[in-house]
């Protein structure tokens, strides 16, 4: 009678595979249900719903920023005399809207991409993950909407200064104008006066935006 060909298992291998099996057992219990969150948030991380309260964030940031610039320049216009019914005065207000239409566009573009690279960032961990190597950090949404919110406020400063600097070269000519004309050697008694001439205050109003 032959003998048998079947391999019996060394009480070594009985051992390796109850260590294997004990570690699956473990994986299953407790690792898996840490994958599927991880999983699951970077899936949730390129809903819809998630860019558009990005881009929401960013231009509320940035309506509150240029909505206190305008209040501060229109002070700074009011204090310098600036007639509020004078073209300086609605074209200056109409800069600054038009500056806040353009870079909140951007901005709301910006965010969103770094929207976008959270994401990738998260699909990237759950790749690692399953390849046993470390996670890196990602951004959240409240970084993403405090970095845009400093955006705001840096870019609304930069454009009221804008319109101050334009206000305060405007008023020094004005300065300079009226200083200069009253300066002036009274006109002799026989000299002939133009009528239609513009007159100091005519030249200041045309200048600040008076009139």
């Amino acid at each position: 009678m032959g003998k048998s060909s079947e391999i019996k298992e060394t009480e070594y291998e009985k051992e390796l595979a109850k260590v294997y099996a004990e570690e699956w057992e473990l994986y299953q219990e407790k690792i898996v249900p840490f994958e599927n969150i991880v999983i699951n948030d970077a899936q949730k991380a390129n809903d819809k719903a998630v860019y558009d309260d990005i881009a929401e964030n960013a231009n509320l940031g940035y309506k509150k920023s240029f909505t206190e610039a305008k209040n501060n320049t229109l002070s700074s216009m009011q204090a310098n005399g600036v007639n509020p019914n004078s073209g300086k005065f609605k074209q200056t207000l109409s800069d600054i809207s038009d500056n806040e239409a353009s870079v909140t566009s951007d901005a709301t573009a910006r965010s969103q991409v770094a929207g976008q690279e959270r994401y990738i960032g998260k699909m990237a961990n759950v790749m690692a993950m399953g390849q046993g190597q470390s996670q890196e950090a990602t951004a959240t949404l409240s970084d993403i909407a405090q970095s845009s919110q400093r955006k705001a406020f840096n870019d609304a400063s930069i454009s009221q200064q804008q319109s101050d600097n334009l206000l305060g070269a405007a008023g020094a000519v004005a300065g300079a104008a009226g200083s200069y004309y009253k300066n002036l050697p009274p006109p002799k008694a026989d000299a002939v006066i133009n009528p239609n001439a513009a007159t100091p205050s005519d030249i200041n109003k045309s200048l600040v935006g008076g009139g």
